[in-house]
């Protein structure tokens, strides 16, 4: 397979290093406008600065990890192309540029396959406690903690686009489409969200004035809570000891028993275009149902930055 990579900046670095360790891959067209960033020298490598030097070429994907800003542009012309797209979250930001997206879509012949890069859904964590909430139904209450020290690579997009998308998409991931914003207040590093779901409370954090990094979600049961520490891949269950809340114990202090859980951490970008690789290479339709509801993901985002800015 030969693919057409987009932009070679920080996190066009880690796609070319990840694209370079599957097999299946046997060429990389990389553009990026500055030469500087043709740092890596493989055989399997061509690189321009030029993009209408690989425009025309024979390829069978293109990765898009280009700054937000430029997502519409690149997306358009690829999908005029009928080109095979993965595509670095967000898709758009605007609600404008999602519907001019769904026109072109329409215009098309449905050959081809779309993906966002949600990279979240595929943290062994993130799947563990699906299953929980398979087995346990929803929660109570939902919290979700997204902080980062500021980057000098993001510059174009605030805190709620950068980081808190990916937990938009997770409460996507483990519920529904079907919520209600109850509060919000939303600056440009900082953002705390409010939502509700059926009976289920959602708390969405996320900060970029912090010197930590933190990415960690919290269940709340009646007797149980659930802490998910994704940087360490570490999940924390928290029972309420009621087979011990019984006379014979009541003189001890125990107020939960732990039980402590590491799951095994992966590659969660290689993973994730592994599988669009093996759609492109055996589904015949596009990935419309996926499509639909990273668009749900952009119309909450566009609701909770509704009048933030006026």
């Amino acid at each position: 397979m030969k693919v057409l990579l987009i932009w070679l900046g920080k996190m066009g670095q880690f796609h070319l290093q990840n694209l370079l360790n599957i097999s299946e891959i046997k060429k990389i067209y990389a553009f990026d406008v500055f030469e500087e960033s043709f740092k890596v020298k493989n055989e399997k490598i061509v690189y321009s600065t030029k993009l209408e030097d690989f425009e025309n070429l024979d390829y069978d994907f293109v990765d898009i990890v280009a700054p937000t800003k430029f997502h519409y542009s690149y997306l358009e012309k690829f999908i005029k192309l009928n080109k095979n797209i993965f595509v670095e979250k967000p898709l758009v930001t605007t609600k404008e540029d999602l519907d001019s997206l769904d026109d072109l879509i329409k215009k098309t012949d449905y050959s081809w396959k779309i993906w966002v890069w949600f990279i979240e859904r595929f943290n062994t964590v993130s799947k563990f406690l699906k299953g929980k909430i398979s087995e346990l139904w929803q929660p109570k209450l939902i919290e979700m903690f997204r902080y980062n020290p500021a980057s000098w690579r993001i510059q174009d997009v605030d805190v709620t686009t950068d980081l808190m998308i990916h937990d938009i998409d997770l409460v996507k991931y483990f519920l529904s489409d079907n919520w209600q914003i109850t509060w919000k207040n939303v600056q440009v590093d900082t953002s705390t969200v409010l939502l509700k779901f059926q009976n289920t409370n959602i708390t969405l954090s996320a900060n970029r004035i912090t010197q930590q990094k933190i990415r960690r979600i919290k269940f709340y049961y009646d007797n149980l809570t659930i802490d998910w520490d994704l940087m360490l891949a570490k999940v924390d269950m928290f029972h309420k000891p009621s087979e011990y809340l019984t006379s014979k114990w009541q003189d001890l202090s125990i107020s939960y028993l732990i039980e402590e859980k590491y799951l095994m951490k992966n590659n969660q970008l290689l993973e994730e275009l592994q599988e669009f690789i093996n759609i492109v290479k055996w589904w015949e339709y596009k990935l419309l149902a996926d499509y639909e509801s990273w668009k749900q993901s952009i119309y909450l985002l566009n609701k909770i930055l509704e009048n933030v800015w006026n």
